[in-house]
């Protein structure tokens, strides 16, 4: 497991940052490690980045299984996932293109290489629930230890969101695992997007299966284990 770059210890990457960016990024670590192939498993930004990585570096992935990410684009007006900001991350996105990532300002000195910031009861309590998960010490642990995220990583966000993964996906050559969340608690519509996004997938190199719940599935749907298990093996 490794600090993905502009997040927590990693330092970030200059520039307007893209995708494959990220997946040099990758590429150097496992160079500087003499790791020569890898299974990648990736959730979220993790996922998109290992998705960048298997279609740059196909010789150096033996398996990539990606957890609810890689069958859609994220959303114009990605509110779930950013709050508030989703319904204007467009212009933002527009904005640091042409302006690069002086755009988004200066990095405060104590945001550089630190630890997550001590959270409050409330914060955890409602990251629990905004994020589907049941309250157990170990979310808990998980949250009170979520790592930082610089104006670097940001800038690799904006990378995420710009990003057609439906297209790279299409263009993978190597065994994948799709895990993705049915959103079983959230309006039909929302459902039925879903189910169409992922019936859009026709790759024999690629399984796809549905767990129970959002972004966070394989964390609340025990049956991930099992379907990783049956994949890597």
């Amino acid at each position: 497991m490794i600090d993905l770059p502009g997040i927590g210890r990693s330092e970030g990457l200059d520039g307007v940052v893209k995708m494959s960016d990220a997946a040099k990024w990758l590429n150097d670590y496992l160079e500087e490690k003499q790791i020569d192939k890898i299974t990648i498993i990736g959730h979220s930004l993790g996922g998109g980045i290992g998705l960048s990585f298997a279609y740059f570096y196909p010789e150096k992935v033996d398996k990539l299984i990606l957890l609810d990410i890689g069958f859609a684009r994220i959303e114009r007006f990605p509110v779930q996932m950013f709050g508030s900001v989703g319904y204007i991350l467009p212009v933002i996105s527009i904005l640091h293109k042409i302006l690069g990532q002086k755009f988004l300002g200066e990095e405060k000195e104590q945001n550089i290489n630190t630890n997550s910031k001590q959270k409050t009861e409330e914060e955890i309590k409602v990251k629990i629930k905004n994020s589907g998960l049941e309250d157990t010490e170990f979310i808990r642990k998980a949250i009170e230890n979520q790592q930082e995220t610089t104006l670097k990583g940001i800038s690799l966000l904006l990378a995420l969101y710009r990003y057609n993964m439906p297209r790279m996906l299409s263009q993978v050559k190597v065994p994948c695992l799709v895990l993705y969340g049915n959103r079983d608690d959230k309006p039909l519509k929302l459902k039925n997007k879903i189910h169409r996004q992922v019936n859009r997938i026709r790759k024999s190199n690629i399984i796809i299966k549905e767990l129970n719940g959002g972004h966070y599935a394989h964390v609340t749907d025990i049956r991930a284990i099992s379907y990783i298990k049956s994949f890597l093996q």
